[in-house]
């Protein structure tokens, strides 16, 4: 996979996630489908933690944060949340760093770069950044259920952003 085709690949998932964002109803932010589940202010908050930022800690190996300081902040009372402006603007934001971040390396980095991350992971830079977009996208999943359980109007289609 070329930088170009995984920046698309990213692209056809933050177009779906994008319309599933907007259909978040304002006084829903806290609304939460059990005790132990996301908000949905902190589901997208979360959605747009950005995959750009995320590649760029992969291949300087720094983080903003200690193993420790990443488990107390994954506790469900610590997860941050945002209304949907904010989680717009996020995702655009990721965009155009995921962009400058793809640009500022090589292809031959991309695909063989060896990346680890402070919880465990290692690998080619590559297969991160697949794994990355994974996590993207079972969150985006988790969103249209949200959206569902709320009785909104959401089908394949808005899910995958055809049509």
């Amino acid at each position: 996979m070329t930088k170009s085709d995984y920046y698309e690949f990213v692209m056809e998932a933050f177009r779906p996630a994008a319309t599933l964002i907007r259909m978040v109803p304002a006084d829903k932010l806290g609304w939460r489908p059990g005790p132990k589940f996301m908000s949905l202010g902190q589901l997208i908050n979360h959605l747009t933690e950005p995959i750009g930022d995320g590649l760029r800690c992969l291949i300087t190996n720094q983080w903003p944060f200690t193993p420790d300081q990443m488990e107390e902040g994954m506790k469900l009372e610590n997860l941050p949340s945002c209304n949907v402006e904010q989680a717009l603007e996020r995702l655009g934001k990721d965009k155009a760093l995921l962009r400058e971040v793809l640009d500022g390396m090589s292809e031959e980095d991309f695909a063989q770069m060896p990346v680890s991350t402070p919880w465990g992971w290692k690998g080619k830079l590559e297969v991160m950044a697949l794994s990355f977009r994974e996590h993207f996208t079972n969150h985006k999943m988790q969103l249209f259920l949200y959206l569902k359980l709320l009785d909104l109007p959401v089908n394949t289609a808005t899910l995958y952003g055809v049509g």
